[in-house]
């Protein structure tokens, strides 16, 4: 039987943002409140009423990120991919290391999300969207986060671009994109725009939120290795504002998207009857009258973060407690896991997110902050407005405040507005202020 969709999460990037949270740990089971941050577009799929999703992950994640269905409750089948990210691959490289895998499923849609991507959308009604309005390609952009939170370590004066988006009044068509990376002060548009019927919107405060719904036959042209997009490393840098593009190219030929030279004439044929089951002869059949793709977006006003950066990462740790019931709804999982081990004489405030199998001991005070799994809060800790990750040891006596802890602290010191990834840095009776104290070995 034929499925409508196929889910793809993106897990290998390697969270070159991140400074050195990734040093010993990927970026897609980097703890977000007490969760993996893959659990959440996992979550989101789940909500959505997919049963399976392939995961692509880099070398040496597979079997922990296979035991995650298991551990946090998720009700999905896991198919994880793996693919290898000694060369740095692209989005784009990625898919096309796993194309074989993809192409053994028959459905009328790929649904592709980063594992970053952390939001409150309802995703049945993007699918609806792209089906109802006989989308080839559907974005999901929402506003550009605000950030009122400043993350640890010393301050950074590097800015990363917003996206541009430019979109048709009205209709939502998208019409030109390009990623923040990708321009220093000014971008050029296509003159071709000009002749859109409609006025057109065009912003620097809306996002590409990295969540794509495709039709197959436009997935299975981006993976093709004839196509334009052979070379093109990055789904959304890249291949995106190519397929956008497409919209306005001449199509008087007979192929679409531009395909002379990319696909045969009789592998295109191919895919038409492949992919296009009417019995009845619809615009594909038509060898005069091909179509230029149909791009849209689907806006999402709410909330729609991607903990691609310190910054966002950080954010979202630390507004995970009022945000949790958006992002994670109808679930049963616990932020104050029910296993946490809450000495009477201790103080969490009601604010604070405590992770399974931690034990928090007396005269131990926690304000606003969040606890991973499996840590140990030893007595006369102090813990303000800070983030552990799991398996995190604080020595008794040590002073905590505005700081990402992702290594154990076995020396009393006092640690403020600092990253830690590396307990061997820590000296006894030390304070350390706005610093990095980074592990010695980068994850590979």
């Amino acid at each position: 039987m034929r499925q409508e969709a196929q889910a793809i999460v993106l897990a290998a990037g390697p969270g070159m943002r991140m400074t050195s949270l990734t040093s010993h740990t990927p970026k897609c089971l980097l703890p977000l409140g007490t969760l993996p941050m893959l659990c959440y577009p996992l979550h989101l799929l789940q909500q959505a009423g997919f049963s399976e999703v392939s995961v692509v992950v880099s070398e040496g994640q597979e079997q922990r990120v296979g035991k995650m269905v298991e551990q946090y409750g998720l009700k999905v089948d896991l198919d994880v991919a793996v693919v290898s990210t000694a060369h740095d691959p692209g989005t784009a490289d990625s898919l096309r290391q796993i194309a074989s895998k993809i192409k053994q499923r028959s459905v009328e849609e790929v649904v592709v999300i980063s594992s970053d991507l952390v939001t409150d959308v309802a995703l049945q009604d993007v699918l609806d969207q792209h089906r109802s309005r006989g989308a080839d390609l559907t974005m999901l952009t929402s506003p550009t986060p605000s950030l009122q939170t400043t993350p640890p370590g010393p301050k950074s004066k590097t800015h990363l671009n917003s996206d541009i988006i430019c979109t048709e009044a009205g209709s939502g068509r998208l019409v030109y994109a390009v990623a923040g990376g990708d321009y220093d002060e000014c971008v050029t548009l296509q003159s071709s725009l000009l002749n859109c019927a409609a006025p057109l919107l065009l912003s620097a405060s809306t996002q590409d939120a990295h969540l794509y719904v495709m039709k197959r036959w436009l997935f299975d042209y981006v993976l093709n290795k004839e196509s334009p997009c052979a070379d093109m490393g990055s789904l959304k840098a890249e291949i995106l504002p190519h397929i956008v593009s497409c919209q306005f190219t001449d199509h008087s030929s007979n192929d679409k998207l531009g395909l002379s030279g990319a696909v045969e004439r009789e592998e295109w044929d191919d895919l038409v009857k492949k992919y296009n089951s009417s019995v009845v002869p619809s615009r594909h059949h038509s060898l005069a009258h091909l179509q230029p793709p149909v791009c849209l977006t689907f806006h999402h006003p709410g909330l729609c973060v991607r903990a691609n950066t310190l910054h966002t990462y950080w954010h979202l740790n630390r507004k995970i407690n009022e945000l949790f019931n958006q992002v994670y709804p109808n679930s049963e999982w616990q932020l104050r896991h029910p296993t946490a081990v809450i000495i009477e004489r201790a103080q969490v405030s009601e604010d604070s997110v405590v992770g399974g199998g931690t034990m928090v001991c007396e005269k131990t005070n926690i304000a606003s902050s969040v606890v991973g799994k499996h840590c140990r809060i030893n007595p006369l800790v102090r813990l303000s407005s800070s983030v552990l990750g799991d398996h995190v040891t604080l020595a008794s006596g040590c002073v905590i405040e505005n700081s990402l802890i992702l290594a154990s602290v076995e020396r009393k010191c006092v640690i403020k507005n600092c990253i830690v990834t590396d307990s061997n840095k820590i000296e006894e009776g030390k304070t350390y202020s706005g610093e990095v104290l980074e592990a010695t070995q980068d994850f590979a």
